[in-house]
């Protein structure tokens, strides 16, 4: 069990505490004299290939895998992460590596893109009879979270506090080491403050006298949610891929049209009256999709619900004859904080027409057709933003609220909703 006397050790320490991390120019000493093996986390890339100083040194690390050891040279190597099937470039990184050193490499993706970060692997072993484990959050892009590292059968909303607790941050994160007692452990990644926000659940880690482990979080296609690993020290590496998806409804249906959605056995929304937008609600990926229109069933949207994405199902249209549909939503963060990323949904109905959004008289997105979404665009913060939609039905702006502040580091979504003839802007924060 957890032993209390350590949750002094909870809050985070940098990056260098915990992990190698750095750049160097040129090629390391002579000879093999450190040891490195590669782990795959990516989301998209089978088998991983790793190269030294343009030698291929690793073949075929499959995903959700890590490679045995193997030698490489001191001092600052080039390291090179290659797709295996196609031999693309992935990442490039060369970290500042010691004679004799063991470490591992995780490639993982944020954003579409593949990264890279060193851990390393010569942790002294603890005291019999204990085990030492530490948090890696390469996930960033869910921002600030909390872990809970437990008994399985423990309810992590009657503790007075996390295990390990990370502030938001652009920049990948490793707490300190705690000391467990041999046995099997659940860890739980929930938003910072609130354990009903469950974001990853490792139902099992078994840990073993004397072992150091390394709890690694990872991101997911939405941004939001986490996947997670767990990397034992000269040992064995598992991991967890995220099984729930988070989804909202947007209901856009004319004449105040009570709109109801289940994912599975799930509720996401129950008689909500049209227009609204809804909160994301967490649902097993994969779950069918169940939409019903002034209590009358309707067609199931194409597409499932992929493991880790966010999602916002659709229902548009006359109450009639409404259409559900699925728009993907790319809650990462922008990669700079002073930066947010903004889109628009058109959701009017009745005499609809494609939109046009603007913002501080540059345009960001043209021709968004009913019942869609555009793009998103990466933006500057501003504390003086003028937004404004036009449609060519109208010689004004449909929505051109007074000049306010937007934040960086931030995702939004500008939602016009309601008939074409008195459309409504709603503004909406996801992330």
């Amino acid at each position: 069990m957890f032993n209390s006397r350590f949750r002094a050790l909870a809050a985070v320490m940098a990056f260098a505490a915990a992990a190698l991390a750095g750049c160097g120019g040129g090629g390391g000493g002579g000879g093999d004299s450190a040891s490195v093996r590669l782990v795959n986390a990516t989301l998209n890339h089978a088998s991983l290939n790793l190269l030294a100083n343009s030698t291929t040194i690793i073949t075929g690390t499959a995903t959700d895998t890590a490679s045995a050891y193997t030698g490489v040279s001191d001092g600052s190597p080039s390291l090179q992460v290659n797709d295996a099937g196609t031999g693309a470039v992935l990442a490039v990184t060369a970290p500042t590596i010691s004679k004799d050193q063991k470490f591992a490499l995780i490639a993982y993706e944020s954003g579409g893109a593949v990264r890279t970060a060193v851990i390393s692997e010569d942790t002294a072993e603890p005291a019999s009879g204990t085990a030492i484990v530490r948090v890696f959050n390469a996930a960033t892009d869910a921002g600030s979270v909390d872990i809970y590292i437990t008994d399985p059968a423990v309810d992590i909303t009657t503790l007075s506090a996390p295990t390990f607790s990370f502030t938001s941050s652009t920049s990948v994160q490793a707490s300190n080491f705690v000391s467990f007692g041999p046995g099997t452990y659940r860890v739980r990644v929930t938003g910072a403050g609130n354990p009903s926000d469950l974001r990853l659940d490792i139902p099992s880690v078994a840990l073993a006298s004397q072992q150091v482990a390394t709890v690694i979080l990872t991101p997911t296609t939405g941004g939001t949610l986490a996947n997670g690993s767990v990397l034992i020290q000269d040992a064995g590496y598992t991991a967890t891929r995220n099984t729930s998806a988070r989804v909202r409804l947007l209901a856009a249906v004319t004449n105040g049209a009570s709109v109801s959605a289940t994912a599975g056995a799930t509720p996401i929304a129950t008689a909500v009256i049209s227009p609204a937008i809804g909160t994301y609600v967490n649902v097993p990926s994969g779950s069918a999709l169940g939409v019903t229109v002034n209590g009358a069933a309707i067609a199931a949207p194409a597409g499932t619900l992929a493991a880790g994405s966010d999602t916002t199902l659709m229902v548009y249209g006359n109450a009639a004859s409404p259409t559900a549909t699925l728009i993907t939503d790319d809650n990462h963060l922008p990669s700079a904080a002073n930066n947010y990323k903004l889109r628009l949904v058109n959701g009017l109905t009745g005499a609809a027409v494609p939109l046009t959004m603007d913002v501080n008289f540059g345009n960001v997105a043209s021709n968004v057709q009913p019942g869609t979404a555009s793009p998103y665009s990466v933006l500057p913060a501003s504390l003086q933003t003028q937004i404004t939609v036009t449609s060519p039905n109208n010689l004004t702006p449909i929505y051109a609220p007074a000049p306010f502040a937007v934040p960086g580091s931030a995702v939004f979504t500008l939602f016009m909703l309601g008939d074409a003839s008195s459309p409504i802007g709603v503004l909406r924060k996801d992330r």
